[in-house]
């Protein structure tokens, strides 16, 4: 029947478009995650981890939805249908969080408050350093990356490693870690306390604090990022909203074509029943 027919394009349609939205929201996920390192920012506020895995939970489930949704509207199966639409039903919920959570990062950033020198937890985890891989390999990360040493304050930020109460087993007090250095030596550039007190340190490591580094920077390339995000979540959900209702009416008008079959009538019954 006709009124089957309509919504196969339709469905296809809007499901390759959400295709697309899933691979730009799979790819700005991975670039938030893997070259801003912002789940290395969980410390600040836990929005710095929840919106890019937020992010790449949608993409993986839009396309899912996307290949299975093609599939249920061109084979005309129910049980196909009602799984699309209750996947679309998750995926909506996600992306509502996703666009709340993406609000409220951007507004803590724009504050900058996130970023003042008095968070301890920061610094609590800076102590944990030399003792616990885990926070050895992010701080690393994130020094190397963003070319920077310790946590806080331009130009004095490696003394962050100082004020830590780090010593060795001779009774020394720590150095900076090795991935300070602009030259990474296998000796190290900056293991001993003098480089704290040198005037030439940054001939040597780099100085600047790594969340000053990285609030300058998250806030000329993130902060724009969010808000055109935010607005393409907003156009994305209603068309998740779409796609879920066509699929319902879908279902419905199937499941309609299928009980007048049962009932052994067609859509045009001969007035007076059947005949003899």
């Amino acid at each position: 029947p006709k009124i089957n027919m309509g919504y196969v394009p339709a469905l296809c349609f809007l499901n390759l478009g959400l295709l697309i939205s899933s691979t730009a929201c799979l790819y700005l996920g991975s670039i938030l995650i893997n070259i801003y390192l912002l789940p290395s920012l969980e410390l600040l506020t836990s929005h710095f981890a929840t919106v890019p895995y937020l992010i790449l939970a949608i993409g993986g489930l839009l396309a899912l939805c996307s290949i299975i949704g093609i599939i249920a509207a061109v084979s005309k199966s129910r049980v196909a249908l009602i799984v699309y639409a209750v996947l679309l039903g998750a995926v909506f919920t996600l992306q509502l969080a996703s666009i709340f959570t993406s609000m409220e990062l951007r507004n803590d950033m724009e504050r900058r408050v996130i970023f003042q020198t008095g968070n301890g937890n920061v610094h609590n985890e800076l102590k944990r350093y030399w003792d616990d891989e885990t926070v050895r390999t992010k701080w690393d990360t994130l020094q190397r990356d963003f070319q920077c040493c310790g946590a806080f304050n331009m130009r004095t930020g490696f003394q962050d490693w100082s004020r830590l109460g780090n010593y060795q087993q001779d009774g020394q007090q720590r150095g900076v870690p090795n991935s300070c250095c602009l030259d990474e030596e296998e000796g190290g550039c900056g293991n001993t306390e003098e480089i704290y007190s040198d005037p030439l340190a940054y001939e040597k490591i780099n100085i600047h604090g790594c969340m000053a580094i990285m609030k300058n920077r998250l806030l000329r390339d993130i902060a724009p990022v969010l808000l055109t995000y935010i607005a393409c979540a907003v156009v994305l959900a209603l068309i998740t909203i779409l796609a879920m209702v066509l699929a319902a009416a879908y279902v419905a008008a199937i499941t309609r074509k299928s009980n007048q079959e049962k009932d052994g009538m067609g859509m045009y019954q001969v007035p007076g029943g059947h005949r003899g």
